[in-house]
């Protein structure tokens, strides 16, 4: 987080301002727009492979535990960076212990992503390059979901420990990049996470791919092989999908942070105020927080299961939105059809009233007469 690009002086702060305003309003209506269909589009993701299904194959837990990280971190990654714009960083209202958790959840939830991807890459690799072997259990599969959330913990523990909340003026205070216990580990463990996750994704992508053109398994009936083909080429069409969409949106920030970082180090200066630089870093922001709900898309492109159960839950909204006007329509009928009634009994009662004549009030003209201040007093 570069909360020190956020601060930019110019001589005219009127165009600043005007400036800053469009982009901060541009900037809440991609975050909340992140927020909106992250949320949804992965809750729909835990309801379908962690409900629907009652027994899951090792993609479909993975594809679950993806759903779940990526629905924390569209969640608290936007509603944070909403606060901190519409605050300009300047008021933290959560207390001492939110600041030492709320600012390090975005990032752990994206390391933790990464690394349920790479986990996804060693399942397939061991699926098509060692069919024969055993396979990934979902034991196996658990514990390395552990794994993965200790180890981020752990690479971001540093970040963690350098953020000071300052009673005082009630502030979180994000640590500048040129203090040597945050900033040497912060640019050693992005090069490792990036170096990581480049080197394994790509081997074991490569390794399939061959394994696939190399295919040694041979089935009885041709259809069999046609499916094997096709659900192969689904797989690794959906792997690939989510390793360059998480590349193209999580790598540009962290290479953007890691030259930041070393130029300040360097130079031995806490921060840049140049306005280009924080565009430059609020939009590649919205980027890396994009890529909790870039799955989402991934999912309703190549998953059936997962397509259609959108398409039924969008069909019941519908029909419950039909039902309901249907409802309501009929309920204002009835209620029409009851004051309808109720008015003419009490105009019948009131006619009643005026018009009824005692036995000495027989004379017509007394008649005409009461007919007429009954009418005058609809009327009024």
């Amino acid at each position: 987080m570069i909360h020190n690009l956020s601060q930019v002086t110019t001589a005219n702060p009127a165009i600043v301002t005007a400036k800053t305003l469009t982009s901060q309003g541009l900037l809440i209506a991609a975050f909340a727009l992140i927020l909106i269909t992250g949320v949804i589009g992965n809750a729909i993701v835990i309801y379908v492979f962690g409900y629907k299904l009652k027994y899951r194959s090792t993609t479909e837990l993975l594809t679950l535990y993806l759903g779940i990280t990526d629905l924390l971190s569209s969640f608290f990654n936007p509603s944070l960076f909403i606060y901190w714009t519409l605050t300009d960083h300047k008021q933290w209202g959560f207390g001492k212990l939110a600041c030492y958790i709320f600012p390090t959840l975005g990032p752990i939830m994206t390391s933790i992503s990464s690394g349920l991807l790479l986990i996804f890459a060693i399942d397939r690799y061991i699926a098509f390059v060692t069919p024969f072997r055993k396979k990934l259990s979902q034991k196996t599969v658990n514990i390395a979901f552990t794994i993965d959330i200790f180890l981020s913990i752990f690479v971001y523990f540093h970040y963690i420990l350098a953020l000071k909340f300052d009673e005082t003026s009630n502030l979180c205070i994000i640590p500048y990049p040129n203090d040597y216990s945050y900033g040497i580990p912060n640019c050693i463990f992005i090069i490792l996470r990036l170096s990581f996750f480049a080197t394994v994704f790509c081997f074991t992508n490569v390794k399939i791919y061959q394994a696939t053109k190399k295919s040694r398994i041979h089935f009885s009936r041709i259809e069999d092989q046609i499916r094997r083909r096709k659900q192969t080429k689904k797989i690794m069409v959906i792997l690939l999908t989510m390793g360059i969409v998480f590349t193209l949106l999580v790598f540009p920030r962290e290479l953007f942070f890691l030259g930041y970082n070393l130029v300040c180090l360097l130079t031995n200066k806490s921060k840049y105020l140049n306005p280009i630089l924080t565009q430059i870093n609020s939009w590649l922001k919205v980027a890396h927080t994009a890529n909790s709900c870039a799955n989402v898309f991934i999912y309703s492109q190549m998953q059936t299961l997962y397509r259609k159960q959108i398409v039924r839950i969008f069909s019941y909204i519908v029909a419950f939105k039909k039902t309901f006007h249907l409802r309501f329509s009929s309920f204002q009928m009835s209620y029409s059809s009851k004051i309808s009634q109720v008015s003419s009994c009490v105009i019948e009662q009131e006619f009643s009233k005026v018009l009824i004549l005692s036995d000495e009030d027989t004379n017509e003209a007394v008649f005409f007469q009461r007919a007429q201040q009954w009418k005058t007093g609809i009327q009024t």
